[in-house]
């Protein structure tokens, strides 16, 4: 019995976690694409809260998007636990172990970044938070939380920083990592299929205390819409 838990265990670190974060990175990329049309950068909160209400196929999009996107920081984790397990960090050269571990804070701001990007109260709040942050560093911490966040309320900035800047930095550095450029399709397959069917049931909604009733309406709109489970 002992045995076989070991053997699972063993068999858990062989997982492909480097294909399967590549492949939810590519679903992420492409939603975020599709998701960014009916998007508008002017009035985030109320466009969100409007394709909520009245377009399916973008909701779906966007719980395609938040899913793949949160099971790419999951893998990339692991991906990273694992190659620390196995301490091949001492064969990746310098140069490229350190734009790797740059990608990691690259990586946790375009997670911060599309958080943000939604426009609502809990948004707000973690862009006072990490503007704050930022802005702590000596010197230069001004120029730096402008350079990643733009002005507060104006979400021009951040925007192009979050589906331009850094993905197109995170995708040049997967790609000198992983030595490819697209995963194996059947690793992205499942990936799809996965995030697809979290985006289905799972719905991440909008938080904001000042519009409680438009809350209760974007559930009931949800309910008759697509039968999935609101997370609040």
């Amino acid at each position: 019995m002992l045995k076989n838990k070991i053997t699972s265990f063993v068999n858990f670190w062989n997982f492909p976690f480097g294909n399967v974060a590549t492949a939810s990175f590519i679903v992420a990329a492409v939603s975020g694409i599709l998701l960014a049309l009916p998007y508008d950068i002017k009035n985030p909160y109320e466009s969100i809260s409007a394709f909520l209400l009245n377009n399916p196929a973008a909701v779906f999009f966007r719980n395609v998007h938040y899913w793949s996107a949160q099971i790419f920081l999951v893998f990339t984790v692991l991906h990273i636990i694992d190659h620390l397990r196995r301490k091949t960090e001492y064969k990746v050269r310098d140069g490229v172990w350190f734009r790797l571990t740059i990608s990691i804070l690259i990586t946790f701001f375009v997670m911060l970044s599309g958080f943000i990007l939604k426009g609502d109260a809990d948004a707000q709040q973690a862009y006072n938070i990490f503007n704050s942050l930022i802005k702590e560093i000596p010197l230069i911490g001004n120029s730096i939380a402008f350079t990643l966040l733009g002005r507060e309320g104006d979400y021009q900035i951040i925007y192009v920083n979050h589906i331009a800047t850094a993905t197109i930095i995170l995708t040049i550095i997967i790609i000198e990592h992983s030595k490819i450029i697209w995963p194996k399709i059947s690793v992205f397959v499942y990936s799809l299929i996965f995030s697809a069917v979290l985006g289905y049931i799972f719905s991440p909604m909008l938080h904001d205390g000042l519009h409680r009733h438009f809350h209760t309406l974007q559930i009931k709109r949800a309910e008759v819409v697509n039968p999935v489970i609101i997370i609040l």
